[in-house]
């Protein structure tokens, strides 16, 4: 198996993955937002680093998150220590802490307190909570096959990524890992995961 089906099944996924990539960097060749790629040695690095991330995800999603990272990349030219960690977190990232990830995006986190509170709980105290200034969303209604402890093992390792932090502790009597929103950074990565936007570049107006 290791030696005959593990090398296809690699093979197969570093197949997708560069189709994926190629659909995402002909779209942004055809819209003139493709700059001169300078073959140098961090593009190497990343790339080898990227390719040895991609043949472990089982994840089609997964495989489409790498590709959506270096067309963005490519694109962006953003600075290469960013864009290696990014590679990183994303290999340790599985399809359901983005999604909660997402969700707490979504969710949003208020500026101030007297506009209510606002982010993803899984607990009993906050569950019921959605009156005109709160919005707190129960995770365990939103990916209803999971259990709290799931959830809660999910959370916990977001938290300790950063991608997530408590904002519970010290309101309303909460422990902690009661209430919680998604970071500053946790909306980086997901800009770095998503399919690049590939606005048509129409160079100078002058």
């Amino acid at each position: 198996m290791l030696a005959g089906l593990g090398a296809n099944w690699q093979y197969k996924r570093l197949e997708d993955f560069i189709a994926e990539l190629n659909k995402r960097l002909s779209r942004l060749e055809q819209l003139g937002n493709l700059s001169n790629i300078t073959p140098s040695e961090p593009l190497f690095d990343f790339m080898m680093q990227t390719f040895d991330q991609v043949i472990r995800a089982r994840s089609e999603k997964k495989r489409i998150r790498f590709a959506n990272l270096v067309a963005n990349q490519v694109e962006k030219q953003c600075n290469w220590d960013e864009v290696d960690a990014a590679c990183r977190l994303i290999g340790d990232l599985s399809d359901i802490h983005v999604r909660v990830l997402q969700k707490s995006i979504e969710v949003g986190e208020s500026s101030h307190f007297l506009e209510g509170l606002r982010g993803v709980t899984f607990c009993d105290k906050f569950a019921h909570w959605g009156d005109s200034k709160d919005k707190i969303v129960d995770l365990r209604s939103v990916f209803p096959t999971l259990t709290s402890s799931a959830i809660a093992m999910i959370c916990s390792e977001l938290v300790a990524r950063g991608l997530m932090r408590d904002i519970g502790i010290g309101r309303y009597d909460s422990e902690a890992m009661e209430l919680l929103t998604a970071t500053d950074l946790a909306k980086r990565l997901i800009d770095w995961i998503s399919e690049p936007e590939g606005k048509k570049n129409t160079g100078d107006s002058d």
